[in-house]
This record gives structure tokens, sequence and C-alpha cells, in this order.
């Protein structure tokens, strides 16, 4: 007896077409797994890299109120034996002198002295040159835009020059524009010798704020610093490894693995489309075997080494591809943001992770064929033919079950998408039906008789067709919505930022502003509100599950600029004046992972504190990862007492950008930025603008992919068909009519799934438009310029698939099919 693997190969090779359009189909969706699975975990690992270097090795730093402080206030930091390094740092905002036409705000640069650049406190990947302690270290953006190597000088306006000593990659502390486009909005930062730094600004003795490192017995430390700088203008914070602030990127992870799923999904209905058809094909063969002795067992095993071998062979071939295409599609993404960031591709967990999903999703997809094949009765099948029709009860109780799922339109919950998803498909012979009746004129216009045909042919295995149709209408659809909710997500943003921004302008200084400072803007024609807007900043805090997080707090007043939205921001207001308490932004509460009532636990300048999360809120701040509290309450209780943030608000016909430059001129020697909400706008949705290039890569990915499978149908069909094909050839069709009918058949199937993915597409779009969630957010409007690709790629792949399988139906012999049948 022949050995099974070697039975099951010859089975499943048998028809080399068939065999290799399935296996594409797999391998596709193998390498897009992979790649996904690549994509998150670097993703996450790019954005962890960056946290802990920005944290390096420090434990704790001492920050201040006032920007900056003696060296005298930390000097029980510097004699206890606890601490084991301590880096001193200095913050100071400065003017590059350029001969360009750059404005002030374009040529603006923090400059961090430090006294030790090569500390364990700081990480600083270098590039070019060495951390000598004696001149200035510029990040590679900085260097290109400048054109300066090391060795070149930078000279500051009214401070004096240095010598570049190294050039280092993107790190959070040295975070600059690489264009000057973004320098309107974003100041460049390099670090400088502490010494120098405090020479120039003669801020001889003056610290930003020190960073320490301790031994085990730290907290003892952290918790006497506390007590010892309570009511004071300097408070001591853990140093937490948190950008969330930052970076708002939750979404991307459920892009990568909703793309994954849809991959997945439609292998899964490649194999299994396969698998059926050549169980049903083959099932006189199984009724022989088991007339010959066979067990149930062993039939079953039989397609169970089938689909092995697919799944072995697929894996193989799309684990490396997936691990070629995680490396470009993050190169592609990371492209999105505005920072020159370094990864190193994760693909080793994600690349095994691929190879148990690789094997085992065919299987499960192949499960129902299996056991059907062990099943295969000898008696009735040998009595009957091997194909039956399915019956009309069938297709009304599919059409009746569809329609009841599409009632989930108009209910608010995140399973109405899965229901609407559903119904689709079950609904899809009739929709089938339907294009072919109103695109059968045109059929038959271009094709003649053959397309006439086409549309009748196209009935005899509804359902197959219906549910290719269908597996390339699901594709469309989730990518559409995708695309639309990105599309319409930038109106949304700029609708929650102007509302909760505060001002037209945020006005940022080193120093606290004064009473004076607010009268010389208020005497600005362009302005008509100063409003002083308290952040205090950085925050720690602690988790339910114990973990420790940072943010900021800002103070809000019922009189004051609004800064978030909520149905009863009255009743918030007056309870936070009551006593000390918070309302936290979306995504701080959902970090948080307690209840509203509940007492969230905050390192606060006067000590640790549990305050009572009020309520939670929609805000444009820092994407939802803030907090707010009552002004007074923030002042006294909690221990912070300047305002460093100005928000002002200007007269109609006058725009922030106007007012940059006099801003600079008049606030220079202690401004650090100025920032429109036109900018903020701007920074918060140009990663949206990038993503939807990936959305649109992505929508013809899944279409070509969804096409396989259609090329794997009508392949199945027209291999069905061999006898019918043979008579029609017999009667005297010429092969280019079989070929035409066969395109016609790819077309019409094509043109379904196109045409009912745009109106599941629209169907989702406006449940998300309705939900509660998302309403107001997300606007019910249509991606046009997604539609139309979708449209063409849709048409124009299946098209090529259909004249793939065309060229089968072609080459059928006439005398040997007829022989056959």
């Amino acid at each position: 007896m022949l050995n099974m693997w070697r039975i099951s190969w010859r089975n499943i090779t048998q028809n080399k077409k068939r065999f290799f359009i399935s296996l594409l189909g797999i391998i596709l969706g193998i390498a897009f797994v992979t790649s996904m699975l690549i994509a998150d975990k670097t993703t996450n690992d790019v954005f962890d890299y960056y946290e802990e270097m920005y944290v390096a090795n420090a434990d704790y730093w001492v920050q201040s109120d006032e920007h900056t402080y003696s060296e005298d206030v930390v000097s029980s930091v510097l004699t206890s034996p606890i601490v084991t390094e301590t880096l001193f740092a200095l913050d100071k905002q400065a003017f590059f002198e350029l001969e360009g036409d750059q404005s002030l705000n374009q040529r603006s640069v923090r400059i961090t002295g430090v006294n030790d650049q090569s500390s364990s406190l700081l990480k600083l990947p270098v590039i070019e040159g060495s951390l000598d302690n004696e001149g200035l270290v510029i990040p590679k953006a900085v260097a290109n835009l400048l054109n300066k190597n090391v060795g070149d000088t930078i000279r500051f306006t009214d401070l004096g020059e240095a010598k570049v000593s190294a050039i280092v990659e993107y790190t959070q502390l040295l975070a600059s524009p690489s264009n000057w486009e973004r320098a309107e909005s974003t100041s460049f930062r390099i670090m400088a010798p502490l010494e120098l730094l405090q020479e120039w600004t003669g801020m001889e003795d003056k610290l930003s704020y020190v960073r320490f490192q301790t031994t085990e017995e730290g907290e003892k430390l952290f918790q006497s610093l506390q007590e010892e700088f309570r009511n004071s203008n300097v408070y001591v914070q853990p140093v937490v490894a948190d950008d969330r602030q930052s970076n708002d990127i939750g979404g991307l992870y459920t892009f990568f693995y909703l793309i994954a799923g849809l991959s997945m999904f439609i292998s899964g209905f490649i194999v299994f489309n396969m698998i059926y058809t050549s169980v049903m094909e083959r099932k006189k063969e199984f009724a022989i075997m088991k007339s010959f002795g066979y067990l149930q067992s062993s039939v079953s095993r039989l397609i169970l080494i089938e689909v092995l071998l697919l799944g072995l062979i697929g894996t193989a071939v799309g684990v490396p591809m997936g691990i070629w295409l995680g490396d470009m599609f993050m190169q592609t993404l990371l492209s999105v943001f505005e920072f020159d960031m370094v990864y190193t591709l994760n693909w080793k967990i994600p690349a095994l992770i691929a190879v148990v999903v690789g094997i085992l999703f065919p299987v499960v997809s192949s499960l129902f064929p299996i056991y059907n094949a062990g099943k295969t009765s000898v008696l009735l099948t040998l009595k009957m033919a091997n194909q039956t029709q399915s019956s009309r009860s069938l297709y009304i109780v599919r059409a009746v079950l569809g329609v009841g799922l599409l009632a989930f339109v108009f209910i608010n919950h995140p399973i109405s998408y899965l229901a609407i998803l559903v119904s689709i498909i079950l609904l899809f012979p009739l929709l089938l039906l339907g294009v072919s009746r109103i695109f059968k004129p045109i059929l038959k216009l271009i094709f003649g008789y053959s397309g006439s045909l086409a549309t009748q042919t196209l009935t005899k295995q509804l359902n197959r067709n219906a549910n290719t149709a269908a597996i390339l209408a699901v594709g469309i659809a989730v990518i559409l919505l995708l695309s639309a909710v990105i599309e319409s997500a930038p109106e949304g943003y700029e609708n929650e930022i102007r509302n909760t921004y505060g001002g037209d302008l945020r006005v940022s200084s080193e120093a606290p502003w004064s009473n004076q400072d607010i009268e010389k803007l208020l005497s600005y024609d362009a302005v008509v509100n100063v409003d002083p807007l308290t952040e205090a900043t950085p925050i720690t805090w602690v988790t339910t599950d114990g973990e420790k997080r940072q943010f900021s707090i800002f103070a809000v007043d019922e009189e004051g600029p609004t800064l978030f939205e909520s149905s009863n921001k009255d009743n918030l207001y007056y309870e936070l004046a009551k006593e000390p308490s918070v309302i936290l932004g979306e995504r701080a509460f959902d970090e948080w992972g307690g209840n509203i009532g509940e007492n969230i636990y905050i390192n606060t300048p006067s000590g640790k504190q549990q305050l009572e999360v009020l309520d939670v809120v929609k805000t444009s701040n820092y994407s939802g990862y803030v907090a707010f509290m009552d002004e007074n309450h923030l002042n006294n209780k909690f221990g912070w007492a300047n305002h460093f943030d100005i928000l002002l608000t200007l007269n109609d016909g006058y725009t922030g950008e106007q007012l940059r430059n006099e801003l600079w001129l008049d606030f220079g020697t202690h401004l650090s930025k100025v920032e429109t909400v036109e900018d903020e706008i701007k920074s918060t949705t140009s990663a949206l603008t990038g993503m939807n290039e990936l959305i649109l890569i992505m929508l013809v990915l899944i279409i070509g992919l969804a096409s396989i499978g259609t090329a794997n149908t009508l392949l199945m069909n027209t291999l069905e068909r061999t006898t019918e094909i043979g008579t029609m050839r017999a009667l005297g069709f010429t092969k280019q009519q079989v070929k035409m009918m066969i395109i016609g058949e790819g077309l019409l199937i094509g043109l379904s799934g196109v045409i009912g993915g745009i109106i599941s597409g629209v169907v989702l779009l406006y449940t998300t438009s309705q939900s509660e969630l998302l309403g107001g957010f997300i606007s019910f409007q249509l991606p046009l310029g997604n539609i139309i690709l979708a449209l063409i790629a849709g048409v124009s792949l299946s098209l090529l698939a259909s004249w793939i399988s065309s060229t089968t139906a072609s080459k059928i012999n006439i005398i040997s099919s007829l022989k056959e049948g």
C-alpha cells in the first residue's frame, strides 16, 4: 500500500492550477498575518525603547513649579548614601543665529545643559562624535537641517557659540522637527554642558531638575523628600516610563489585528472551498475505499494530511514573505510620524506564532469537509449522482435570516457590526441574482451570447459563487469603514480640539506669568481675552493594578477657559470646588481601571494623596490622557502654585500666525513655545492623513487576496462542468466563446462583491456615525476616492482571476470530455 502522505500529495496536485491558486491564497494569508504580528510587536518595541531611553536608569527626580531652583535645595539628595548617581540639568530657550530668512519661531531652540553627557541616567545613541562634556550634542534631524557635522560651530543669538561634539539618533529628550515648516510650531532641542549654559545665561547655581538613582531603600528617601519639600517650590516624583500623553497609538494595534483577521478569514474560505469541493468530487472514491475496508478515520485522515501539506507549504513560503512585508510595512508606518525613529524588526516570536497559525488555520477551516469525507455513505453515494441542487427553501431561510439580522443597524452595540456582516453574507445569493439580471444586457452587448449564457450558468453553483463574492464584499466593507473613519476623524478631532483647547493660542513660558505680562498681552489689538492656564506636570499616579503612570493635571474654573466637554459640566465645576477631587479624560480613565466615585492615588507636590474621581470627560488635551482639578484646590491642597501657560482668545479677523513674531520679540527672554489651535489640529491629524495611504494599500491587497478566491471558485466550477463545456464545444461553441463565458461569470462575481462591499461599508459607516460612542465624532461621509479604487481594483482583479480560469476551460478536449461524461 502506498504511503498516505504520498497519496495525499498526488491528490492535491492532481489539478496543478487549482493547487497553485489555493496555495497562493494560503501563502498570502499567512504572509499578511505574519506582517501584522511583526508590525504589532515592533511598533510596541519602538515606543517602549524610546520610553526606556527617556527614563534611562533614573529612579526619581526633583523639579520645581518655578522652572528653576538653587543647587542648595537638593543638598540632602547629594549627601544621601542611598543615592548612587545624580544628573543635574538646566533648560533654557534660545535662538539659532542663522543666515536664512527663518522667523524667530522657526529658530527657537531649547538647550538642555547637563553636567555629564555620558551619564547612565541619560541614553543618547551616538551616530557620530563622542559625549565629551565639552561641546553640543544635536539630534540627526538638526544636523541635517542646519547642515552641521561634528566639529562645526553653532551660534546662538545673544548667548555665544559652541562646537558640535556628537550627533545622536532620535530621542524624546532631543526630539526636533525635521523641516522648517514643522519648526514653525515646534522648537528644536539640543544638549550642552551645564557649566557652559549657566555661564551663557548668567544662571550660575540654577537647575531645572535633578535626576538621581537610588539603592533598594529609595522609597524611604522619596517619602522623606516629599516631607522635606512640602510647602516649597520644589517637589520630588518617581521617574516613570509613560509617553501616552504624546503617543496615542492604541488604534494601531486594532488595525493590525483587524487586517490579520480579515486575511485569515479570506484564506480560510479559500481552503474550505477547495477541500469541500474536492470531497464532493471524490464521494464515489471514498465510498469505494470504504467498501474495500477503509475506516471512517482513515478517509478523514487522508483529507487531513492533504490539508496539512497545504498548510506546511503555505507556511514555509508565507512566513518569510511576511517578514519581508512586515519590514516594508514598518518603514511606511514610521514615516507617518513626525520624527525619524529607528527600529529593530521583532520577527522571531511573531514568525513562530505565524507558523502555528499557518498550520492550524487550514485544518480548522476544513474540519467540516474532513468530517464529511469520513461520513461518506457507501450505498447512497454509489446510487446517487455526485452533485445536488440546493433547495429553494434553503434560500428562503437564508434570506429571512439575513433580513432579520439587518435590524441590528438600529441597535447601538458592538455586536451589531458582526450581525450586519453576517446578514450581508446570507443575503448575497439574492444580490448576485439581482446583479446578474441588471448587467445581463451589458454583458450580452460586450460578450455576445457568451455574456448572456454567463448569467445563466452562474446560478448552477449559486451558493458557492455567492459566498465567494460575499468574502470579497466583507473585505471591502471593513477596509472602507476604516478609510471612512480615518477620513472623517480629522473633522471630528478638529471640532473636539476647538471646543476644548480653551482659546486661539497657547503661549508657554519658562517663568511664571506676571500681572504686567498679562496687561501687556491685553494691550495687543488682536487679543480679546487672556486666561492663565495652570498645568501641574509631570505628576505620577497609580493604576488600580499598582502600575505607576504619569500625566498632567489642569486647573479648571467655571469662569475660566473650556478644557473639557461633559453633559453635566456645571455640576462638575460645583463638585470639584467642594473638596479636592479630580475628573479624568477618557484615556486616563481607561488606563486607571477604576470606577467613578473611587479614589485615585496621586503623588502631588504636597505628598501622596487619595483623590475621588468624580467623572470621566471628553477632552482633546493630550488626547484625553489628563486630569482636571479645581483651581483653588490645585493651588492650595495639591501644592501647585504657578502657571507657565497663557491662553489667548483673538478678535475676529486675526490669526495666531500674525501674532507669533510679536510674542517672541516682546517675551523672548522667557518664552518657550507659541502654539496655535491650528498647530494642534495639524499635529493631531497629520498621522491620520498618512494612515490613509496604508489603508489604500491594504484595500488593494485584501481585494487581491479575495480575487484569488474568485479564481479558485471559477476554476472549480469549470472542472465540474467539463462534460457540459465539451458538449457546448461539440455543438459549435468556439474556444473564445467559452473563455468569454467564464470571464463574464468572474466579472459578475467581482461586481457583486464590490457592490455588496460598498453597500455593506455604507451600512457599517451609518451604524458607526449613529453610535453613542462615536456619534458626533465620526460623520456619515463616503470615502469616494477609496470607493472608486475598490471598484477599479475589484473589477480588474476579478477579470484577471476569471481569465486565469478561462484558459483552463478553453483547453478542454471535446472527445475526452464527452467520453468522461
